[in-house]
């Protein structure tokens, strides 16, 4: 039983023998990947399986694209284009996938090394092409852009320069120049897998006390992926984090931001909230992003199985801390 088949018969048996979903998430899991959408995040496709048979339903413009690039049919799918004015008259069923996807199959685990691998670099280059004067919209500019340049849509960019990195978590880019120091963010997704990291820079030596903040988050970051274990589940993984917030004399910070959660084919599928149950499955990834406030974060994007917590966004070239993760980078 190939990837595809095997999800199709795991989501059968969730759904009681019929499945129709056009919500995105599960559309790009039950196709390994395939179907990307026109919109970022759009609901092309619909995907209809009864029995034995599975569809995907599209619009007739899109018919030419979908068998030449997307190649459904190798994956055991029946193409059913209809008109693009009429629409595809199918009901959808209950939302039954979403604890399905978070366990990953050993081709999601490759795709998702290879993909984690090229988006630190597209990190790594945009870091090498800054300067204090740029703004962050150009500092953002140059990061999507080489992120789509290796075949990422982009859902999620924040950058912030030294005026805004200390007050936002959510630092939308603005014609604010990045000035002694910056923060950059981004969730990208391709083939359906999100991956997530962020990398602090600054422009000759660090101010003390961002590295401090810096430094802490990271070990409440190595905290949480030590943590990362399947079985455990993410409200533990929080009760994790909250601590290393207290020995690090940040005991509130956890309450400030979220902590992020296990990541997959959304950009974070369940997040890490007091009490929520939700196991690591062997085979999960995830992106757990601590801060503090002030300007000091640390996230990359992981996968957990049974043999080891494996850091797939790694950049060493910009420098890390002894526990491994990342540090500020001097330019």
């Amino acid at each position: 039983m190939n990837e595809a088949e095997r999800k199709r018969a795991l989501a059968l048996e969730a759904a009681g023998g019929r499945l129709v979903t056009s919500r995105p998430a599960d559309v790009r899991w039950l196709l390994c990947g395939r179907g990307r959408p026109v919109e970022t995040g759009g609901a092309d496709y619909t995907v209809a399986l009864d029995g034995a048979a599975a569809r995907v339903l599209f619009a007739d413009i899109e018919e030419p694209r979908v068998r030449e690039e997307e190649r459904l049919e190798e994956l055991g799918y029946e193409l059913a284009p209809f008109p693009w004015f009429e629409g595809h008259g199918l009901a959808q069923t209950e939302a039954v996938l979403e604890r399905l996807r978070l366990e990953l199959g050993a081709e999601e685990l490759d795709r998702y090394r290879v993909a984690g691998a090229e988006l630190g670099q597209a990190m790594v280059e945009t870091v090498a092409t800054l300067t204090s004067a740029d703004t962050e919209l150009a500092a953002a500019g140059r990061l999507s852009a080489n992120a789509r340049a290796r075949g990422f849509t982009v859902p999620v960019l924040l950058v912030a320069g030294d005026e805004r990195q200390g007050a936002h978590r959510h630092p939308l880019p603005t014609r604010a120049t990045l000035g002694a120091h910056a923060l950059l963010a981004i969730t990208a997704e391709r083939e359906g897998l999100h991956v997530s990291l962020t990398r602090i820079v600054s422009f000759g030596p660090p101010p003390g006390e961002l590295r401090r903040l810096v430094e802490a988050a990271a070990s409440v970051d190595v905290a949480m992926l030590t943590a990362s274990r399947p079985g455990v589940t993410t409200g533990e993984v929080l009760e994790a984090a909250a601590r290393e917030y207290e020995a690090q004399g940040f005991p509130e910070e956890w309450r400030r931001h979220h902590q992020g959660g296990i990541t997959g084919y959304r950009g974070r599928e369940v997040f890490a909230v007091p009490g929520e149950a939700t196991p690591l499955p062997d085979g999960c990834a995830v992106a757990w992003n601590p801060s503090i406030t002030g300007g000091g974060k640390s996230e990359d994007t992981a996968l957990v199985t049974e043999a080891r917590v494996e850091v797939i966004t790694r950049t060493p070239e910009l420098g890390e801390l002894q526990n491994g993760r990342p540090a500020i980078v001097e330019l």
